[in-house]
C-alpha cells in the first residue's frame, strides 16, 4: 500500500479550475446535443453507426459486437496523499456469437470480452484499501497487465429455463446487471464495494463453470471454479491445482405494493488450503506485510442480498428507483474480511429523463479480519474501512453518457484522515 505525504494541498484553486473547465466542456456538449438532437447522429445507437456495414454483416452471421471507451478524471480533494487528479481510460470490446448461425448446434454461444486500460488511476489514494475505481483496477494499470481477454466462455442453452457457461468468466460482468448497483464501474458506482462486492472467495475473473436454473418462484445459480484468480491468464496453465471452489445462490422475486424486487442468499466454500493475499486483487497491501499473513484450510462465505423498487414504471419495469443492500460473512482466515455490509438507493428516471439517467447513493462498511490486522500491526496499523459514494450518470445520446462521482471514505490506514475523491466519467459507444 503506497501512502503519500501531501505537499500540494495549497493548490485547491488549481484543482477547482480543472474541475470547472471539465464542467464547462460538459455544458457545451450538452447544449450542442440539445440543439442537434433531431440529427440522426444523436439518435443512432453507436457513434460510428453500422461500421460501414460491418456490424450488420456480423449480426447476420450471429455475432453481436460493441466497442466502447470510458474515460475517467478522478482525484483526491481532501485527505492525506497525492492531490493530483489522474486521467485514465478503458477500452472494451464485447462479442457474443450465436454458434448455431456459424454451423454448430442449437443453443451454443461464444462470449468474448477484451479490455485495455490506459493512463493512470486514483486507486489507493488517501489510505483507502478497496479500489475506488473498479474499471481501472481490473485487469491492471501497469505494463502488460493493462490488457486481457477477461471473458472467453462457451454457453449452452439446455432448456428454456437452464443455461450453462464454461470457460474464463468475468464475474464483474455477471454482477453488472444489477438494477441498482453493478455497472462494472462504468455505468453505476465506481467503488468495488458496490460494483462487485469482494468476499475473498470470488475472484474478478474465474475459470470454471456456472449454471443458471430458472423456476417459477426462484432463480438458482450453481458454480464450480478454480480458486486461483485468472486475471492476465487463460486459466489453462494449471487448472484446479489448488483445489476447487463451489458457489450456490438462490434469488426469489418479491412484489410489494405492485412493485418488484428480489431477495437472495449466496454461499461459497473452497477445498483449497486458503487464498494467499497476493492472489486477492481486490485488496492492496504493502509487500513487506504479505509475507507475515497466515492461511488455513477450506474458507467459506455466506451473504444475504436484496433490492426493491420503490417507484417503478408499470409500462417499463426496468425504469424506476429503489433500495438495495447486502450483508456478508466469512471465516476471516484465510479470507481477509470478517464481514461487510452495504445499503443504498439507486435507479433511473429520477430527473424526468425518460430513464436515460442513472443515479445512486450508498454506504458500505468492510470489517477486516483480526488475523489480517494483528500480524502486520508492527508494520502498519489497519482499521475497518467504510464510506459513502454518490454518483449521477446521464446519457445525452444512446452512444454517449457523462457521470459525476463523489466518494467520502474513512480509510483502512489508521494514520490517514477522511479521504474525499471526486471524479468525472464519460462513456462513448463506437
Amino acid at each position: 500500500m503506497h501512502f503519500y505525504v501531501s505537499s500540494n494541498l495549497k493548490r485547491p484553486k488549481l484543482r477547482l479550475l480543472r474541475v470547472g473547465i471539465l464542467f464547462t466542456v460538459i455544458w457545451v456538449l450538452t447544449s450542442f446535443t440539445a440543439i442537434a438532437q433531431e440529427s440522426s447522429l444523436w439518435e443512432r445507437e453507436a457513434l460510428l453507426d453500422d461500421w460501414g456495414g460491418l456490424r450488420s454483416n456480423l449480426s447476420d452471421n450471429g455475432i453481436v459486437s460493441q466497442l466502447r471507451f470510458t474515460q475517467f478524471y478522478q482525484g483526491l480533494t481532501a485527505g492525506d496523499g497525492n492531490p493530483e487528479f489522474e486521467y485514465g481510460g478503458k477500452f472494451d470490446l464485447l462479442l457474443n456469437a450465436d454458434a448455431s448461425k456459424l454451423g454448430f448446434w442449437d443453443g451454443l454461444s461464444l462470449t468474448v470480452h477484451g479490455e485495455a486500460n490506459v493512463g493512470e488511476t486514483a486507486n489507493n489514494r488517501g489510505g483507502t484499501l478497496l479500489p475506488v475505481n473498479t474499471a481501472l483496477f481490473f485487469p491492471g494499470i501497469e505494463g502488460s497487465d493493462r490488457y486481457d481477454l477477461t471473458s472467453v466462455f462457451f454457453g449452452q442453452k439446455i432448456s428454456d429455463r437452464t443455461n450453462l457457461i464454461l470457460g474464463k468468466i468475468n464475474m464483474i460482468d455477471i454482477a453488472a446487471g444489477h438494477p441498482f448497483m453493478g455497472g462494472a464501474g462504468i455505468d453505476s458506482f465506481q467503488n468495488i464495494a458496490f460494483a462487485a462486492p469482494p468476499s475473498g472467495l470470488v475472484p474478478p475473473y474465474i475459470f470454471g463453470g456456472l449454471m443458471n436454473i430458472r423456476a417459477d418462484w426462484a432463480r438458482f445459480t450453481l458454480a464450480a471454479y478454480d480458486p486461483e484468480w485468472v486475471t492476465n491468464r487463460t486459466g489453462l496453465e494449471h487448472p484446479f491445482r489448488e483445489g476447487v471452489t463451489f458457489l450456490g445462490g438462490i434469488d426469489t422475486p418479491v412484489e410489494i405494493a405492485g412493485r418488484t424486487g428480489t431477495q437472495g442468499l449466496k454461499a461459497a466454500a473452497s477445498t483449497s488450503d486458503g487464498t494467499d493475499l497476493r492472489d486477492l486483487p481486490q485488496l492492496i497491501l504493502p509487500p513487506e506485510a504479505r509475507e507475515m499473513l497466515r492461511t488455513k484450510e477450506e474458507p467459506y462465505f455466506v451473504s444475504y442480498v436484496f433490492d426493491q423498487y420503490i417507484v417503478q414504471n408499470p409500462e417499463n419495469p426496468r425504469q424506476g428507483w429503489g433500495i438495495f443492500g447486502q450483508i456478508g460473512f466469512t471465516d476471516s482466515n484465510p479470507t481477509p474480511i470478517d464481514w461487510f455490509a452495504l445499503i443504498g438507493i439507486g435507479g433511473n428516471g429520477f430527473a424526468h429523463s425518460g430513464g436515460t439517467d442513472r443515479f445512486g447513493i450508498g454506504f458500505f462498511h468492510y470489517s477486516l479480519s483480526d488475523d489480517l490486522k494483528d500480524p502486520i500491526k508492527p508494520i502498519v496499523e489497519l482499521d475497518d474501512e467504510e464510506g459513502i459514494e454518490v454518483f449521477y450518470n446521464r446519457a445525452f445520446t444512446p452512444w454517449m453518457s457523462i457521470s459525476a462521482d463523489l466518494q467520502v471514505i474513512d480509510p483502512t490506514d489508521h494514520k490517514s484522515g477522511t479521504a474525499t475523491l471526486f471524479g468525472l466519467r464519460t462513456k462513448i459507444i463506437f
